[in-house]
């Protein structure tokens, strides 16, 4: 019963586990100390510097071993960064929420460090649901939350390795898309069918409401870590392991070392944008496109003034989806007012943010306007300053935006975290116990780099 009751949510964000990051211009950078390879070869070479390969340099280095981390990106932080310039105000391309709030290091990070960052936990549930331009107001909305609330103790109950297409109920009802859109796009940035439950059940995501960070938590990540020297615009393009230790080709030359770390994202391996040499067995390409990587995009939209019902900053916004039972719901669930910004996120997710995407930024940003329109009515175009949406399933860094199990293939989890021939070893939020997070992959960068340092002693 304590299981179920963790796993289920209620009416805020839902367990909003947002990993995300995109290429836009504007990043919070900091001033990273750099590193020549012209230095003696290392004991380590980090593959990305996410949250993962961040936390794994910082930990290996600390306990004395020479390291190099490389980033194919321009800036630290992978898929949590904060952008200053295309609103004026910070804005998350990536995370967002701050969860796990107890034992998350980046949250006791920005109270240790006021006078940088304000950090504050979520208030009391704040939401609105909408049918139409009628908001309802509980318990005129119960219909929609007991249709929710079955859904979730129906997947939570499952412990076999199946999607929860196959155990949810309720298909018929006229809630089933709004249902359907919060629970799998919004929350795992995947359809119903496409995600396993018992991948869903067997996360350990830990306690605590979650936080928000005024700054922006990717401002708060990089601040944590703008001491580690990273090695940035460098690309891994092939990890040697033929011979003694691992040699790493890259865009800009070949690092030597014994073992290496790779953080880049399933999406990438699945591709095979890294080529290993002697090849990978079958099985473990298998974990790379089993924990495959879903689609969630935020299409933000900036206002003159917060017009919506529900006043407070960093409220909810739900309405009555009508797609017909679409495999992929055609909607989005909505994050108000940001830490009090008058920007607001509207996120799409699964195959339906993947289709839409295709269509392009502007295409992205009138769907969710049209949406708005039937809500909200002359007031949307009146106070609307300025849009854009992410673009997840066409970067090229990530080819998607978090990593959770399709059905079937949750034993892939453990496959996917086993290190090959004792120096190649993997990390990131897909490796983690607590996957689809910042904090998982902070996590599974200790974890990785204390497994290494069982094998390399000296």
């Amino acid at each position: 019963m304590k299981k179920l009751l963790r796993i289920m949510r209620k009416r805020s964000k839902m367990g909003r586990r947002r990993f995300l990051v995109n290429s836009v211009s504007g990043l919070i950078l900091v001033n990273l100390p750099q590193i020549s390879f012209a230095s003696s070869n290392p004991d380590i070479v980090v593959i990305g510097a996410g949250a993962a390969g961040l936390a794994a340099t910082n930990y290996l280095t600390q306990q004395g071993k020479t390291v190099i981390c490389i980033e194919a990106d321009n800036h630290i932080g992978g898929r949590v960064y904060t952008d200053n310039s295309t609103f004026g105000v910070p804005y998350d391309l990536g995370a967002h929420w701050i969860e796990s709030s107890e034992k998350n290091p980046y949250k006791i990070y920005g109270e240790k460090n006021k006078s940088e960052f304000n950090v504050y936990p979520e208030g009391s549930e704040k939401y609105a649901y909408y049918e139409g331009d009628k908001r309802l107001i509980w318990p005129e909305d119960k219909e929609v939350w007991k249709i929710y609330d079955a859904a979730e103790v129906a997947i939570a109950k499952t412990r076999k390795d199946i999607a929860p297409i196959e155990v949810v109920e309720n298909k018929t009802s006229e809630y089933y898309d709004t249902v359907h859109t919060i629970i799998g796009p919004w929350d795992i940035a995947k359809d119903f069918s496409h995600y396993s439950c018992k991948d869903y059940n067997d996360a350990e995501w830990g306690p605590g409401k979650e936080w928000h960070c005024e700054q922006g938590y990717g401002a708060l990540v990089a601040h944590r870590w703008k001491d580690i020297p990273v090695k940035l615009n460098t690309e891994a393009k092939e990890i040697k392991w033929d011979g003694q230790g691992v040699k790493v080709e890259t865009n800009n030359g070949t690092i030597a070392a014994k073992a290496c770390v790779v953080t880049v994202s399933t999406g990438i391996l699945n591709a095979r944008k890294i080529k290993f040499t002697p090849d990978l067995s079958p099985e473990k390409y298998e974990s790379f496109s089993g924990i495959s990587m879903g689609v969630y995009n935020h299409i933000a939209l900036q206002f003159k003034k917060n017009f919506f019902d529900v006043k407070e900053k960093d409220s909810y916004l739900y309405y009555k989806i009508k797609s017909q039972n679409a495999p992929s719901p055609r909607g989005f669930c909505g994050f108000l007012n940001a830490s009090g910004s008058n920007l607001s996120y509207f996120d799409t997710g699964g195959e339906f943010a993947r289709e839409l995407e295709q269509e392009g930024e502007q295409a992205s940003i009138d769907f969710v306007l049209n949406e708005l329109r039937s809500i909200f009515g002359s007031k949307v175009d009146k106070n609307l300053t300025k849009g854009h949406a992410t673009k997840w399933a066409s970067n090229p860094l990530t080819l998607g935006s978090y990593a959770s199990a399709e059905p079937g293939k949750a034993h892939l989890r453990e496959v996917l975290r086993q290190s090959v021939g004792d120096r190649i070893f993997f990390a990131g939020e897909a490796t983690a116990k607590d996957w689809a997070s910042v904090e998982g992959a902070h996590n599974s960068g200790e974890t990785t780099a204390k497994e290494i340092l069982k094998i390399i002693k000296s």
